[in-house]
């Protein structure tokens, strides 16, 4: 009997130490639907790695932070994802598992891709955000 608890307990141990490398290998990357940012989060959501292309040159201050937020989000949903989807053969159908993705990030409605034309020239004190030009 006790053989027996101890091969259980390594085994559970062993299982323990794979769920833990799977989620630290895991990494998610995400692109704005108009492809102007790209994205990568660790397991935990914490962003990693940010890239622009050529796209994002032509946005507004406004329409890079909405791309900037979206690739970032899209990231963090799929990392959530995978690292439920490493945790679920031991604790699908649990309490346990139920509290865990009570808190995965909800897909958002697609955005509205920017347009990426340009506003005519604000007049000075009539800024959006109450922070003025970003080129001033």
């Amino acid at each position: 009997m006790i053989a027996d608890l101890e091969a259980r307990s390594q085994d559970i141990l062993r299982r323990s130490q794979e769920m833990q490398d799977q989620i630290r290998q895991t990494a998610a990357t995400a692109s704005s639907t108009n492809g102007a940012v790209t994205a990568t989060v660790a397991p935990n959501g914490a962003l990693q790695n940010i890239e622009f292309t050529p796209r994002a040159v032509g946005l507004t201050h406004v329409q890079l932070t909405q791309v900037v937020m979206e690739a970032v989000s899209r990231a963090q949903q799929q990392a959530a994802q995978q690292v439920a989807a490493i945790v679920d053969p031991e604790f699908g159908g649990t309490e346990a598992m139920d509290f865990l993705t009570s808190f995965l990030p909800q897909p958002e409605d697609e955005p509205q891709p920017p347009t990426g034309r340009r506003r005519a020239p604000q007049q000075p004190g009539d800024d959006e955000d109450g922070f003025g030009s970003v080129l001033r």
